[in-house]
């Protein structure tokens, strides 16, 4: 027996998706459906050949299946528009807000070009309040001297700017304490060096000079993103924690509690610089003329050391720089006896060496600096994949591979033919319509996979087909009847296209790759407003998620900017987030929950709104429901009605019950008018309106749908962050338990729309508020009825404004009046507070 000594070039299909495996499997279909009849089979059998051009077309498909995504994705000149697809970029995706103290180091390191290091610490003692935290920064020093004057100005430019940083990238249940400015301690070099001729004396001493300064002075190292990149870093690991435009920030230098700066470091780094032989001795030198040859510093303390270049010109020759062998110094000489000891040096040459060091010493500050304020281009960094646009809906007939003698490819039947030859060649034509046109739809489908895997709002179908024409399929149109029309092939794929289903899972496949899930189920219990359109209302909430995913998923835990103006920019994300997770109004949040209540709508007690149905003329003087008829729902409007409000007013009950075609009845009053009662609780009816009957169903459409869009736009929520009602001042008094300030919000909402009375619902907002806030956070839920949540509102204003003041003021300034608003909010926050205030356990 013969052994195979070579791998077959063509592999099977595992799947049997190949021509080999669709034609066994289509011929273990005929033997099943032929049973006792099927003998055998031929290859010049023409059912077996048809069988065989079918599976050579669907391999076909297969093949082109099998091409890379991006192909799919590409538009005609090959683009992919990324954000369409809702496919974020890694510096999109990846990064997140800064949540830990060392995400915010590296924020402030990296935004802040002129700090040289910063570390942060939270306020974890049991006097302190939980989740205030302390910033400490390091201005960059100039080892060329600066004015007093000039420092002082830095010091106070980067204290407004960390202020302004840290309030843009605020996280619930933090804020910041204090700022302190650290002093620098001043120390200069002094020892003697073996050098050699490969670079000018005046260039190495610059270069020790510069890069001892960055090893004591500086607390972090930046990377390039390119020289990450090459050392083997992926791009999950250069994102992480938040974005940094200017390089990689390695975290670890943060993580120390003390700078321990030692020689031994010192001649370790002055050792690999270019030109350097040898390092016979090197110390520190301080102001006072101390020599130090080992230095530690930790954060507590109010200085900071930092090297600088020497003022005196004839103190430069402390850092002795020789060539060859020298007997001026060892290891325990006095450095400062260099001085002495270049003493036959002139002045002119001691002050021409002092000005090309301080070039030098210039171009590096100045060349380091640029690397610090260069913003990376991630554009060009970031390699994105390279798509190649195909024609996938191109079809050619499979008859164009049957035999001449079939008559059905392009030549057809001979004229010379009788009729029934004709007749017979169309019949099979007509035979095989139905394959082709289901293998042609199935490449319209590929061709529009980038449309179906996409945010486009505006599409209407999942399946997509073409219609064949006899480009395609020659002598087609024959058989098509007189008044067939592309749209008619469409139209009978759109029967049998579960539209809203099919999208809805598509678009759960886009969020599940970011690890996101829609609570579609809840959101379907407790949506009042779209049941005739929950499906459509649900893709559209999906959509709005998906567009939004960036700042809602990186910046989960953001809070508002304190130094902005309190509106419906102005937010926390997790009211955004909930906002969209809930089904709530397309329209842009507002900073007042009832503001358009008060503007556009003049919203009554129930006792007043019924009050003014009683004053109504030809009023019923009783209502009997047996009297009531149904109102039938009529889905396409006859017409658009000038719709008015009724009476002008709305009131809770209306908003409540009015939601719900089932609760109005129709009153006759005459042959062509009714009245439109509104069933408010048991048995009792309102009298709303006198009606044509030819206008009711219509009136009550735009009616409901205009109560929904006003309980939409209410159903929000407010947001108070305890730690923020914290006294200011040190000499003001409350009487509250501690713990009331720590890791604490208040969740303020409203409980008179539609959904929000329904006791269900109000635990579903609950708890989907409560997963969405960071772990460590403990809510509180207030609800609140139309007149509470008003004199919420001007309370929680008045108090915002004057925390804007005090934190663009540097947060300083006089806190009596903000200090009393605070004692107002926790007031009313203690009145409202429900009596089981810590009933929510995750």
């Amino acid at each position: 027996m013969s052994s195979q000594h070579s791998i077959p070039r063509l592999q099977p299909d595992p799947d049997e998706l190949d021509f080999d495996g669709l034609r066994r499997r289509g011929i273990a279909l005929l033997q099943d459906l032929s049973g006792h009849q099927w003998t055998d089979y031929n290859y010049h059998d023409p059912g077996v050949t048809l069988l065989e051009l079918l599976c050579y077309g669907l391999a076909d498909l297969v093949y082109r299946t099998d091409f890379d995504v991006a192909d799919f994705l590409s538009n005609e000149d090959g683009v992919i528009d990324y954000q369409a697809q809702a496919l974020y970029l890694p510096q999109q995706i990846f990064p997140n807000q800064a949540v830990t103290d060392l995400d915010l180091c590296k924020l402030i390191y990296d935004a802040l070009p002129d700090v040289e290091d910063v570390w942060i610490r939270s306020h974890k003692d049991q006097e302190s309040i939980a989740g205030l935290f302390t910033v400490f920064i390091k201005p960059h020093q100039s080892l060329l001297s600066r004015s007093k004057m000039a420092v002082t100005e830095l010091q106070q430019t980067l204290r407004q700017q960390v202020i302004q940083l840290l309030s843009a990238q605020r996280n619930l249940a933090r804020d910041l304490d204090e700022i302190h400015i650290i002093n620098p301690s001043m120390f200069t070099l002094a020892g003697e060096i073996e050098i050699d001729d490969s670079r000018p004396r005046a260039e190495i001493y610059a270069d020790i000079y510069f890069r001892c300064a960055k090893l004591i002075s500086s607390g972090s190292q930046i990377l390039r993103f390119e020289e990450a990149l090459r050392t083997g870093m992926r791009w999950e690991q250069l994102f992480t924690g938040p974005l940094t435009n200017r390089g990689y920030i390695d975290e670890s230098s943060f993580l120390d509690e003390s700078y321990d700066i030692d020689v031994v470091k010192l001649i370790t780094l002055v050792r690999h610089i270019a030109g350097v032989k040898n390092v016979r001795s090197l110390v520190l030198i301080d102001e006072d003329g101390q020599v130090h040859e080992h230095l530690q510093f930790d954060h507590s303390d109010a200085n900071c050391p930092v090297l600088q270049f020497p003022k005196d010109p004839q103190q430069i020759h402390a850092l002795h720089l020789v060539h060859g062998r020298s007997q001026h110094a060892t290891l325990n000489t006095d450095p400062l006896l260099a001085i002495k000891s270049l003493s036959h040096d002139s002045q002119r040459e001691v002050l021409a060496f002092n000005e090309q060091v301080s070039l030098y010493l210039k171009k590096y500050e100045f060349e380091y600096d640029a690397f610090r304020r260069n913003r990376s281009d991630f554009n060009k960094i970031v390699q994105l994949p390279e798509a190649q646009h195909r024609d996938f809906s191109g079809y050619w007939s499979i008859g164009e591979d049957t035999p001449a003698i079939y008559g059905i490819n392009h030549f057809g039947v001979p004229k010379s033919e009788p009729p029934e030859v004709h007749a017979r060649a169309r019949q099979l034509k007509a035979y095989l319509y139905p394959f082709e046109q289901l293998m042609a739809n199935y490449l319209a489908s590929l061709q529009h996979l980038r449309q179906l895997y996409s945010v486009d709002a505006q599409l209407d179908r999942s399946y997509f087909s073409q219609y064949l024409s006899e480009a395609q399929v020659p002598n087609l149109e024959v058989l098509y009847n007189a008044n067939a029309n592309p749209y008619e092939v469409a139209k009978i794929l759109r029967e049998q296209d579960q539209f809203e289903d099919r999208r809805n899972r598509v678009l759960d496949t886009l969020l599940a790759i970011y690890g996101e899930q829609f609570p579609s189920e809840e959101l379907k219990r407790f949506d009042y407003y779209h049941q005739d359109c929950f499906e459509h209302h649900l893709i559209q909430s999906k959509i709005r998620l998906l567009k939004q995913l960036c700042e809602l998923s990186s910046q989960r835990g953001n809070a508002s900017n304190l130094q902005e103006k309190w509106d419906g920019n102005n937010l926390a994300t997790l009211q955004k987030r909930i906002r969209i997770l809930s089904g709530g109004a397309i329209e842009p949040l507002s900073h007042s929950l009832i503001q358009h209540l008060q503007s556009e709508h003049k919203l009554i007690s129930d006792l007043r709104y019924a009050a003014l149905l009683q004053k109504q003329i030809g009023i019923p003087q009783q209502i009997d429901p047996a009297q009531l008829i149904s109102i039938a729902k009529n889905p396409t409007p006859d017409q658009q009605l000038a719709f008015k409000l009724p009476h002008g007013a709305i009131c809770e009950a209306l908003l409540k019950f009015g939601i719900c075609w089932e609760n109005y009845q129709a009153l006759a009053s005459s042959e062509h008018h009714v009245w439109l009662c509104l069933r408010v609780a048991g048995d009792q009816y309102w009298p709303l309106c006198l009606l044509p009957k030819n206008e009711l169903s219509d009136f009550l459409v735009q009616l409901i749908a205009y109560l929904a869009s006003i309980s939409l736009q209410t159903e929000g929520f407010h947001l108070v962050e305890h730690v923020l009602l914290r006294p200011r001042s040190s000499t003001h008094q409350r009487e509250i338990e501690f713990d009331f300030y720590a890791h604490r919000v208040s969740i303020i909402l409203p409980g008179f729309t539609a959904r929000f009375t329904d006791i269900k619902c109000r635990l579903w907002i609950e708890n989907l508020i409560a997963q969405h806030l960071p772990a460590h956070i403990m809510p509180e839920f207030i609800w609140l009825d139309f007149a509470f949540l008003a004199q919420f509102e001007l309370r929680y204003q008045q108090w915002m404004d004057q925390l804007q003041t005090y934190a663009n003021h540097g947060y300083q300034g006089d806190v009596t009046a903000l200090d009393r608003s605070a004692d107002q909010i926790i007031a009313f926050l203690k009145k409202n507070r429900h009596p089981q205030a810590n009933r929510y356990w995750i």
